[in-house]
């Protein structure tokens, strides 16, 4: 029996845009203080452009991890036969990826985002790959508990994190 599981599609360049605009922000507020501050005067005068090229190497490292951070997202994850098969968006392309039922972990995690503010994220890892869900806010707890609770029936096996399963399903309701 096949069961399917989906959360919510954001395209890639607004998960980017979201992510890059405080290191926007603090570019800017850097390059102004560089240009028309207290470091364009006096001494530091004769060091401005290798300021401006500190924080642009800076920002073109931060935007590279940051890309690749972000590119992949999963949409929807299937229980197949003997198969967990993973839909999603590699950049804004589709992928398809099918894991053996038996090779795969499933962990949660807990992200903070803030004072008392927290994620539950689910991690799916085979060998040598591994995705993970609700990286963005794009799947419901009450969904990430159907997965756990699949797995578990299919499998027969536990995960990791169980201290946060009792928090997801908390959540849910």
């Amino acid at each position: 029996m096949n069961k399917s599981f989906s959360g919510n599609y954001i395209p890639f360049y607004t998960r980017l845009l979201k992510r890059l605009a405080p290191f926007v922000l603090v570019f800017i507020i850097a390059y102004v203080q560089v240009t028309y501050g207290r470091l364009s005067r006096g001494e530091m005068a004769n060091y401005r452009i290798y300021w401006l090229l500190f924080f642009a190497i800076c920002f073109l490292i931060g935007l590279y991890y940051q890309i690749n951070r972000l590119r992949t997202i999963v949409n929807e994850i299937r229980f197949t036969e003997n198969n967990l098969q993973i839909l999603g968006h590699d950049f804004n392309s589709k992928f398809e990826d099918k894991l053996v039922l038996d090779k795969v972990m499933i962990e949660i995690q807990e992200e903070e985002q803030g004072k008392k503010n927290v994620r539950y994220c689910l991690e799916i890892y085979s060998e040598d790959k591994y995705y993970y869900l609700n990286k963005f806010n794009d799947w419901n707890y009450q969904t990430l508990a159907e997965i756990v609770d699949e797995f578990k029936i299919r499998t027969g096996k536990n995960i990791s994190g169980n201290d946060f399963y009792q928090e997801l399903n908390k959540n849910t309701k």
